[in-house]
């Protein structure tokens, strides 16, 4: 076997510079003439070997760079140093710059002391790291724009849960510095109102103790402040390789907790106003069926009398005015039956019967004028309802009955009354065309569906509206009654 010489280690030396990615430049100690460059050199910096040997390491450095360079060649040179690094930036022909982490050595060996630099680029790991640092940076201003304060809590395996990260929002949100914060999860509790205590640590015991690992509303009294605050914490929760993370977010809603109040406040007088309108309404009808009934029946009665009395004075030759006093007294008659009609639209007299009574009066009405076939079934025994409640149940069928007449073109309506435990269940239900979202009419009977739900809700009941199973509307309204059922005897 033939030994390995200097020849051979040469050429080996060669044939690895020739294929090595790191750019490699040897340059003169005294001129800093560049004496050699593998291709990595030539082809990142973009120059042919030829033009590189007329050129400085200088040259391809910026100013600030060379500086430095400069300093750190004199060191080698000394001897004060035998290797160095630095980081600098070349310059490429076409004038673009990139950066490169570099090795200076200083090599005396032979009769033209010469410095060797070997680079590498490192232009893909440093836009990552300027990625990586703007990433940091937009998530640190994101997190500092939150109104509310970002967290995130980690239980590695076998480990109680800590709280790893709280955002500089903890002071504002909760009167709690963050490292105080992440240094005792626990003060957050002490915070929370007593009434909703009960409340948060049903849900800590679900999620096995980790604070703030759960979804959760409340109240907070914010003893320096002298006030409560209403929080939302939303939380999600993934798996490392470390443990559970759980990223967290927590919100103060209490502006959106009050303006809800507001609203349900609102809504409240608003639906007393409407129930107070509507007692009012309901009385003035009575008052006025009661009119109607006494005070007109009575003159139409005095009247009927006074004119059967002169019929019978009357001459039987006076054939005319016979005529005429016969006519007027079937106009008597006629308005006596206006008088009933009007004084029933008002408030029907049925209702003196039971809610019962007066519902199936009205569907059997409601049948003599659409031709719609009806059917109707209801319990035996009284419904116990107060008056205010029958009228309101009584109404809410009438304006139910109108709606199909009007818009429904159905040819069969099915009305049914269930006594539960608690509760009257009234079920009306049509084999009409439906419930249409699209359709041209809703707006016209909008406000009478309206008026049905604020009746219902004024009784503490509640009103659906929905498509029948085969076809067409079911109206379903159920209220509490005032007595509960009789139990049936064993």
């Amino acid at each position: 076997m033939r030994s390995f010489n200097a020849a051979d280690e040469g050429a080996l030396l060669l044939s690895i510079l020739q294929e090595s990615t790191s750019e490699v430049l040897v340059f003169d100690a005294d001129s800093l003439r560049i004496v050699q460059a593998n291709p990595a050199a030539a082809r990142n910096l973009q120059y042919r070997l030829k033009a590189l040997q007329k050129l400085t390491p200088l040259d391809l450095l910026a100013p600030h760079d060379g500086r430095s360079f400069n300093t750190l060649l004199a060191l080698l040179k000394d001897g004060k140093k035998r290797r160095t690094a630095l980081n600098v930036h070349y310059r490429r022909l076409d004038g673009t710059r990139y950066p490169v982490e570099a090795r200076l050595f200083y090599s005396n060996d032979r009769e033209q002391p010469v410095f060797i630099c070997i680079a590498n680029d490192v232009s893909l790991r440093e836009a990552t790291r300027q990625a990586l640092e703007h990433s940091a940076s937009d998530l640190r201003a994101i997190v500092a724009h939150i109104p509310g304060m970002a967290f995130q809590v980690m239980q590695k395996h076998g480990a109680p849960p800590t709280l790893r990260y709280v955002s500089e929002q903890s002071a504002q949100l909760l009167g709690i510095k963050a490292t105080a914060l992440r240094t005792n999860p626990e003060r957050f509790f002490k915070l929370i109102l007593k009434e909703d205590r009960d409340d948060y640590l049903a849900r800590l015991a679900e999620a096995s103790g980790v604070h703030l690992g759960f979804n959760w509303e409340g109240r907070l009294w914010m003893k320096d402040w002298k006030d409560v605050k209403w929080v939302t914490i939303r939380v999600s929760q993934r798996t490392s390789a470390d443990g559970t993370l759980w990223d967290g977010i927590m919100l103060n809603v209490t502006h959106s907790k009050l303006a809800e109040a507001e609203i349900w406040r609102s809504r409240a007088q608003l639906s007393a106003l409407a129930a107070h309108v509507e007692a009012a309404k309901e009385q003035e009808r009575l008052n006025l069926a009661r009119e109607v009934h006494d005070d007109l029946g009575g003159n139409l009665t005095a009247i009927k009398i006074g004119l059967s009395w002169l019929m019978k004075h009357l001459p039987p030759e006076q054939t005319k005015l016979i005529e005429r006093t016969a006519y007027l007294d079937s106009v008597v008659d006629q308005t006596f039956e206006a008088a009933h009609r009007i004084a029933s639209n008002l408030r029907p007299a049925e209702l003196d019967f039971g809610i019962v009574a007066a519902i199936r009066w009205q569907l059997q009405r409601f049948g003599r004028n659409t031709d719609i076939a009806t059917r109707f079934s209801a319990p035996d025994e009284p419904v116990p309802l107060d008056p205010d409640a029958a009228i309101a149940v009584f109404r809410i069928v009438q304006e139910a009955l109108t709606n199909v007449a009007k818009h429904a073109r159905a040819t069969r309506v099915k009305l049914k009354l269930v006594r539960e435990a608690d509760s009257l269940l009234v079920t009306l239900t049509d084999n009409g065309r439906g419930i249409q979202p699209g359709r041209s009419d809703k707006g016209r009977h909008a406000f009478g569906l309206l008026g049905m739900s604020e009746r219902a809700t004024a009784l503490g009941g509640e009103l659906a509206v929905q498509p029948a199973k085969r076809q067409g509307t079911q109206v379903s309204l159920r209220i509490p009654l005032s007595a509960p059922a009789p139990v049936a005897a064993k």
